[in-house]
């Protein structure tokens, strides 16, 4: 079973946009909403957490999708 899974560069770019978006949402309830370094880096550092744990369920998603529209 040496299927390839080839990552595409929507799959990269929906896991920026939900990594950053999530990253700022657990920055602003962790550090006071103010354009710090401190409030940067906690963005920084909560979007590559996510990245880190959703690459794999995002890449399990689209290949679900890809499934699902070649059934049809």
């Amino acid at each position: 079973m040496t299927e390839e899974v080839p990552v595409t560069r929507t799959d990269l770019l929906v896991l920026v946009a939900v990594s950053l978006g999530g990253g700022f949402l657990i920055a602003w309830g962790t550090v006071s909403l103010e354009l710090t370094p401190r409030f940067v880096n906690a963005v920084f550092v909560g979007a590559v957490m996510l990245a880190f744990f959703l690459f794999i369920p995002i890449m399990g998603i689209r290949l679900f999708v890809d499934d699902w529209k070649q059934d049809e």
